[in-house]
């Protein structure tokens, strides 16, 4: 039994607790969350930290096969060029792809991350996710604009999710946008869907301008429990209302790291402030092709710098218990209650007296 305790515990869950303590057993659970009444007082085995306690950071959108792209990309080149970068420097031997998907996991690992929605277009990184320590929900993706290729497409991404799934790891099939997958290719995930509804799917979401949303993509998207939209870099306060937020289907996932790398821009933080959006925003860091590393405490730096006035417990609370929900996996992991194995991260360099993040902060996982 470990007693874990700093200035601040951030359960997120519910309110912060000045000098709380965190009871976790041996093997990482959560026993008990102790309101201390901000009077901490000695005790046997009691380990006090500098800084605030949180839960493990989840990453909502990763691409892990894309590790080996690491400096490859030239930022700022805006998302046609990206794409079309990323199709011309994608392919490498499967030992450099492996070896850099590997460094990246341990690297979220030392970051925090004890979760990650990963994207996937093919089963390179099958061994990489069941020797790792954190837990990943693979989405298989698919896309294609040539109809008559359409079954072949959707043939082989089955065979792909059989793959994952036998290994144990937790997957779904999932389109890539609104874009890039023809009107053929839209009905068979459609059908698919209707005949076995999946339980999360994801889909990269108003990356651009005036991005055409079908009215087959959004009930293909009805179709699943929850599905996660992902970067809205483009999305108005009028895209956003198209999407129920009440029954926890829908989910926002924002990515600054890679919006900045790519097309040097942000989304209207603010829209996702809103009382009807805060409890469905969670964060992802994108792939090392589109940022310079995988940390959701710098996606949470960078929203703090660009809009200062979010406190401090939404953007943890969208750094982990959101994400979490959007995940499916909140029973295990997000926020810290008792029977939860959520993970516990240190994060130092608070500023205490405006409860604010500085650019000197750092994450230590605890647990």
């Amino acid at each position: 039994m470990r007693f874990l305790s700093a200035h601040y515990v951030f359960p997120v869950s519910s309110p912060p607790l000045k000098y709380g303590i965190v009871c976790v057993d041996d093997a990482g659970c959560i026993i008990d969350v102790i309101d201390t009444g901000g009077k901490l007082e000695e005790r046997e085995k009691l380990e006090f930290y500098n800084g605030i306690l949180v839960p493990g950071f989840v990453n909502a959108h990763c691409h892990l096969e894309l590790s080996h792209l690491r400096n490859a990309i030239e930022p700022h080149c805006g998302l046609r060029r990206f794409i079309s970068s990323i199709a011309e420097k994608r392919n490498a031997d499967r030992e450099t792809i492996i070896n850099a998907a590997i460094d990246a996991d341990e690297e979220m690992t030392r970051n925090g991350i004890v979760a990650v929605g990963d994207i996937s277009n093919n089963t390179d990184t099958i061994s990489v996710k069941t020797n790792s320590k954190i837990m990943y929900h693979t989405f298989v993706e698919m896309f294609g604009l040539d109809g008559s290729r359409s079954k072949e497409i959707f043939s082989a991404a089955q065979l792909a999710k059989e793959k994952y799934d036998n290994a144990g790891i937790s997957t779904s099939l999932t389109p890539h946008s609104a874009y890039s997958l023809s009107k053929a290719l839209w009905e068979e995930l459609h059908q698919s869907y209707k005949s076995s509804p999946p339980r999360i799917i994801s889909i990269h979401h108003h990356e651009s301008e005036n991005e055409d949303v079908e009215p087959t993509m959004i009930r293909c998207l009805q179709q699943a429990s929850q599905c996660l939209l992902v970067h809205n870099t483009f999305s108005t306060e009028s895209d956003l209302a198209k999407y129920d937020t009440t029954t926890g289907q829908f989910y926002f996932v924002l990515c600054p790291g890679s919006n900045l790398f790519i097309q040097n821009r942000l989304p209207d933080i603010l829209l996702f402030t809103q009382q009807n959006i805060c409890h469905n925003t969670c964060l992802g860091s994108d792939s090392l092709a589109s940022n310079t590393n995988l940390s959701i405490l710098g996606e949470m730096k960078i929203i703090h710098r660009r809009a200062h006035y979010i406190p401090l417990n939404m953007l943890l609370r969208w750094a982990t218990l959101n994400g979490a929900r959007a995940l499916g996996i909140d029973n295990l992991c997000g926020s810290l209650e008792k029977g939860k194995h959520p993970g516990v991260n240190l994060i130092t360099g608070i500023d205490f007296e405006k409860m604010r993040m500085r650019d000197e902060c750092a994450v230590f996982p605890v647990i």
